[in-house]
């Protein structure tokens, strides 16, 4: 499901109009990452976790040119689903 298709379920759910469903999906979005780029975790009941990753950098080898390579440090954002929002897809 992409996010038209998405918008318009949350639209037929909610009886709200699409253009609605659509900005707060983006808010929400901006939300999120403004509150993890500063470092913080956004926690969401019944759902999941939102937090900052940094990953380090490292080496890696390409395997058809046999040469060592570095790759950069990255910060990504990590998403962790609590117990009871995994549990109910099963």
């Amino acid at each position: 499901m992409n996010k038209t298709e998405f918008v318009r379920l949350l639209s037929s759910r909610t009886n709200m109009p699409k253009k609605s469903c659509d900005n707060f999906l983006n808010e929400l979005k901006l939300a999120i990452l403004e509150v993890c780029s500063k470092g913080g975790n956004v926690n969401i009941r019944s759902f999941g976790k939102f937090s900052l990753q940094e990953r380090k950098s490292r080496k890696f080898l390409n395997p058809q040119t046999k040469r060592y390579y570095i790759c950069k440090p990255k910060k990504l954002v990590n998403f962790k689903s609590y117990d009871n929002f995994k549990y109910a897809i099963s």
